[in-house]
């Protein structure tokens, strides 16, 4: 799809894609990675901003320095959301050993606390999606409320709530035993 649009742009508009990437390309993957948090996701995103920037060329072309900059970060930044809200729906989580405590004294106790963790994970699977996404953000990527809030598009607090609103229903799942 890059020859694509490689193709059809003029001259003057390959230097300014060119200039674009030779200056701002590490810049696009820091303000990524710092959105996705993985590498990978944050090369695929950055790829992702580079394909609109070049649809959006003509209007980039015509903007001075400063607000060039400006919209393309804002493209990237919205190319990262876009992959991180796609990957979310893959988001699962299977490993939430931060629930379990790490010192068991005995085997029972260890055997207890395996089969709890395991029932959890099971539980995990029952919630919603956004409810899932958001204890993988917090639990897993051990994301702040704030961050989860600016991720999720909502203030700090009402992450905060969310997640609480969470873990009280998971926590009526785990007492009833389903």
């Amino acid at each position: 799809m890059l020859c694509i649009f490689w193709g059809v742009l003029t001259e003057e508009q390959k230097n300014l894609v060119e200039y674009i990437f030779h200056t701002h390309h590490v810049k696009f993957i820091n303000i990524s990675c710092k959105i996705v948090k993985t590498e990978p996701l944050a090369n695929d995103a950055v790829a992702t901003a580079y394909l609109k920037i070049m649809d959006n060329i003509e209007r980039i072309s015509e903007l001075p320095c400063p607000q060039t900059t400006a919209f393309c970060v804002t493209i990237v930044k919205n190319a990262s959301i876009d992959i991180l809200r796609q990957s979310k729906r893959n988001a699962y989580v299977d490993s939430i050993d931060v629930f379990a405590e790490k010192s068991s004294d005995n085997f029972e106790d260890a055997f207890i606390q395996k089969q709890n963790i395991q029932r959890l994970v099971k539980l995990v699977h029952l919630l919603a999606d956004e409810e899932r996404y958001l204890i993988h953000m917090r639990y897993v990527q051990n994301m702040n409320y704030a961050e989860i809030g600016a991720m999720l598009g909502i203030s700090e607090e009402s992450a905060k709530k969310r997640g609480q609103r969470v873990i009280k229903k998971l926590k009526r799942l785990f007492e009833r035993g389903e």
